[in-house]
């Protein structure tokens, strides 16, 4: 950030560009990049190079996992460090990881796990027992239906409001998710 700073500030453009990205670059022209910086005479204060100088980056890396799941890495200053721990399967903090962990849950018939994410206003009738007999019986193929499509649209951004997520998944259809006590669970799989 202070190099690229810099060698905006200097009038050094080619050395600027060459800091963005292959992706960046072959979607933007020198001659584009250019006429985005900002002007010489811009002010300190106005200027969006001041914003580069007070930052601070920290390094992120992602892994996928054979079965779809991501765990996030963060670069500390002795090493890569685990964002959250890896041994939780079942996250619930944020809504995509709870939609994962619900569709994972499912699909390895933890319904003890699976309960977790029901609401509290379904869980007096709803129990692990009641759960299998959904998954696994007369309706298996309406519900395996549903959560095969949730889960081909699972790396699709959710819409937040609040305490609530939606994921659309087509023709009326969607996912919601309503967040209790810090968690998010499934509120309806239509």
């Amino acid at each position: 950030m202070r190099a690229f700073a810099a060698a905006v500030a200097a009038g050094h453009t080619d050395e600027a560009y060459g800091l963005m990205s292959v992706e960046y670059r072959a979607g933007h022209s020198r001659d584009a990049f250019v006429r985005s910086l900002p002007s010489p005479s811009s002010p300190e204060g106005q200027s969006p190079l001041g914003r580069l100088a007070k930052g601070h980056a920290q390094l992120r890396a992602e892994v996928e996992l054979g079965d779809g799941e991501r765990l996030s890495l963060v670069q500390e200053a002795d090493g890569w460090r685990f964002a959250r721990d890896p041994l939780e399967l079942y996250p619930q903090r944020a809504p995509d990881e709870a939609l994962r962990s619900f569709v994972r849950a499912i699909e390895r018939k933890r319904w003890d796990i699976v309960l977790r994410f029901i609401p509290q206003k379904y869980r007096n009738t709803i129990t692990a027992e009641t759960l299998q007999k959904s998954w696994e019986g007369e309706r298996r193929n309406e519900l395996m239906a549903q959560l095969a499509t949730a889960r081909a649209h699972v790396d699709e951004p959710l819409e937040l409001m609040g305490d609530e997520a939606r994921l659309p998944l087509g023709e009326r259809r969607q996912v919601k998710l309503v967040r209790e006590d810090g968690v998010w669970k499934i509120e309806t799989l239509e």
